[in-house]
Parts: C-alpha cells; sequence; structure tokens
C-alpha cells in the first residue's frame, strides 16, 4: 500500500506509539524517525516500506482486538410491531439513529431504517399505519465478541447488527459506530 511520509506520524501517534517504539520496531533510530516526521530527510524506498508495515502490522493487531461489545451502542433503542409508522421516525429523530428494531412479545421481529421508510415511501399512505405492516426482516444478530472484520462484512448488507448475549440483546452496532472508529 502506498502512503506519503506524512503519514507516518498519524499512524504513529495513532497507534499510541513513541518514536523510540516505532524505531525500535523498524530497526532504525529513534533520531531517524524525528527527522522523517519533521521532513528533514527522505528515507530511501526499502526503509520507508520497512516502517509502514510495521505500522501496518500493529493497525491489524489493534484491529483483531476489537470487538463487537466495544464499539456497540449500548442504548438499544426500539419500537413495538403495533407501534404507528410516525412513532417510529420520532424514535429515530430523537435518538438521532437511523434504525431501529421491531419488537413483539419482547422478541426481535423486523427492522425499520431510513432506507426502508425511502424504498417503501410510495407504499406508506398515512404515518398512523403500524410500523410492522413496512417493516423488513429483522437486523442479524452477532455475539459480544464478533471482531470487527466479520462487523464490517455484515454492514456492507444490512444496515445494523444487534449484539446478544445469553438470548437477550445488549446493543447494536450500526455503519455510523463503525465509521467512529477511523
Amino acid at each position: 500500500m502506498f502512503y506519503e511520509l506524512i503519514r507516518i506520524k498519524q499512524m504513529r501517534k495513532k497507534l499510541d506509539l513513541t518514536q523510540t517504539e516505532l524505531a525500535k520496531l523498524s530497526g532504525v533510530s529513534q533520531s531517524l524517525i524525528a527527522k522523517i516526521e519533521r521532513g528533514n530527510i527522505e528515507p530511501s524506498y526499502s526503509l520507508a516500506k520497512k516502517i509502514f508495515a510495521v505500522l501496518e502490522e500493529h493497525i491489524s493487531h489493534q484491529q483483531k482486538k476489537i470487538v463487537a461489545k466495544n464499539i456497540c451502542s449500548k442504548q438499544l433503542v426500539s419500537t413495538k410491531s403495533e407501534d404507528s409508522i410516525a412513532k417510529a421516525i420520532q424514535l429515530m429523530k430523537k435518538h438521532a439513529i437511523s434504525q431501529i428494531p421491531v419488537i413483539k412479545d419482547n422478541v426481535i421481529i423486523g427492522g425499520i431504517s431510513e432506507e426502508t421508510l425511502i424504498n417503501k415511501y410510495d407504499k406508506i399512505t398515512n404515518t398512523n399505519l403500524a410500523v410492522e405492516q413496512i417493516m423488513d426482516e429483522p437486523f442479524p444478530t452477532i455475539s459480544e465478541n464478533t471482531p470487527i472484520s466479520l462487523i464490517r462484512d455484515i454492514l456492507k448488507t444490512y444496515s445494523a447488527v444487534i449484539l446478544m448475549k445469553n438470548g437477550k440483546p445488549t446493543g447494536i452496532v450500526s455503519k455510523a459506530d463503525l465509521l467512529k472508529r477511523l
């Protein structure tokens, strides 16, 4: 992967590494790292590649540690299947969320998202209709220890995933939650 040299400092700081730690991991001196970061010296291609490889390895290792329970929203806002579409929209606005699970008898039976509302806009003749009349299938469920890489893949298709522990929902991860990690 190609990076500009100014990214060395940005990536190092994001990983919470000192110049000395990065130098030791890269097999170079701390003063060389400092000079590169200040723009006083341009390292050889092979040296820059080596430093970026160390940084990428640390990013990859750090991401493997990130699991669903570390990035989820613990407050799971939901609507009942018999609630009106207007109420669901009001909840979404109030909590600044773009999707909401639909509950019936304490079980998640569907989901409503901004995308649902846009896609079914012509079918919504009145916002007093029950949510269950336009809801989509339930959001996928995952364990609290699902790695971020798998969550990312699921969110390519769905707008959210629900975290479950012992058969009960414990949180939700949306695309916005994932983007906060960037």
